[in-house]
């Protein structure tokens, strides 16, 4: 694997319960905390919960209960939409690095899975069945061979790059994202989202609720720098306005995306993508992490049950590519409900107000109740 994200940790270990050995190869001299609050709903929990990270993961993120949607400027509860599972699987909010850092220390216990830190992938080369890796290290140069090769390193994908591939689009949306520290807190919290026009907010609760994650989204044309937001958001819900200015420090992380159209596996079979490297969309729908840790699960499935390399991948993407096809529709129908100016807002809110609660569940069952191959 090329990468030690989500997806390239989440990747080895459910090869290594497979009992199939890999190599993460990692640009970074080590692996910080860094990055911000994510969401993991049931169906990418069921993955992680399956390779023995429940009570790791549950000591350090919150169980959410539901999203609540508001009206960005009312603060009006518009819709409550339940996220949790029936069969029991939660719903949780947590720092990425606490997700990394789960999974890191479940690699480090595995001699399947060797990690190897600060060696960057500077060349791919494949001469008949021979696939070669040119890696830059701490020690010098080396040619690395490989039977196959995973480009897991994210949107700005070294591997895709390689590969030829077009880079990813520039941002049309920026995530503005900052912490606050709270006291600690127990129980089920609700992930909190504003729409409004052009721009919507969401708010959660990470680190066991010592830490609140706040995301402000909006359109790369009309973001300006940090010290503007509180301008830019002025006049919205009482509660988010002193959120953001209590915030202090903002950063911007543009939003890139990848054509749907980006093919997945290269050079014969020995090359595949997987996570935002294969399919990068925005993050509407909270999915970004969750697609990453079910491409992992979907690809070692097929690897360790289907003997032919070829077989194998093309099974990976007959199951993957429709369900990410689907949500990327999904994905694009949040930011245009989202974001609809008055007086278009205030038949949406009438429309999701009119929907139970059950009903909004039953809309996403097809996501969240998703179980892993095997």
């Amino acid at each position: 694997m090329v990468g030690a994200g989500i997806a390239g940790l989440t990747l080895a270990l459910e090869l290594a319960r497979r009992g199939i050995g890999s190599t993460i190869l990692e640009r970074a001299p080590r692996l910080e905390e860094i990055g911000a609050g994510l969401q993991l709903s049931p169906n990418a929990l069921r993955v992680l919960w399956r390779l023995g990270l429940g009570d790791a993961l549950n000591a350090v993120g919150t169980s959410a209960s539901s999203v609540t949607l508001r009206d960005a400027r009312s603060g009006r509860q518009i819709a409550e939409v339940p996220v949790s599972a029936d069969d029991g699987t939660p719903y949780l909010a947590l720092h990425r690095a606490d997700l990394q850092g789960a999974l890191l220390t479940r690699v480090l216990q595995d001699d399947r899975v060797a990690l190897e830190l600060g060696s960057a992938v500077s060349a791919m080369s494949l001469d008949g069945n021979r696939l070669q890796l040119r890696v830059n290290g701490k020690t010098g140069n080396r040619d690395v061979p490989a039977s196959m090769v995973v480009g897991a390193d994210g949107v700005r994908s070294t591997i895709a790059a390689q590969l030829g591939l077009d880079a990813p689009a520039p941002a049309t949306a920026v995530a503005w994202r900052a912490t606050l520290h709270n006291k600690p807190t127990t129980g089920s919290s609700a992930v909190e989202a504003w729409l409004g026009p052009r721009r919507h907010a969401v708010a959660y609760p990470i680190s066991s609720g010592r830490q609140t994650n706040l995301v402000l989204i909006e359109p790369a044309s009309d973001a300006g720098d940090a010290g503007g937001l509180a301008r830019r958001f002025a006049g919205w819900d009482d509660r988010l306005v002193p959120m953001i200015a209590a915030a202090g420090r903002f950063t911007a992380w543009p939003l890139q995306t990848v054509t749907a159209d980006r093919v997945w596996h290269h050079r014969n079979d020995r090359v595949v993508l997987i996570g935002d490297a294969a399919h990068a969309m925005p993050p509407y729908a909270a999915q970004g992490a969750g697609m990453a840790i079910e491409d992992a699960a979907a690809l070692a499935a097929a690897l360790a049950e289907t003997p032919d390399r070829h077989a194998a991948l093309k099974r990976y993407e007959l199951e993957r590519r429709p369900r990410i096809d689907r949500l990327r529709r999904r994905v694009a129908f949040h930011q245009f409900v989202y974001h609809l100016p008055r007086p278009f807002s205030l038949g949406r809110n009438a429309v999701l107000a009119l929907r139970k609660p059950a009903r909004l569940r039953q809309d996403l069952a097809w996501l969240y109740d998703w179980h892993p191959p095997g």
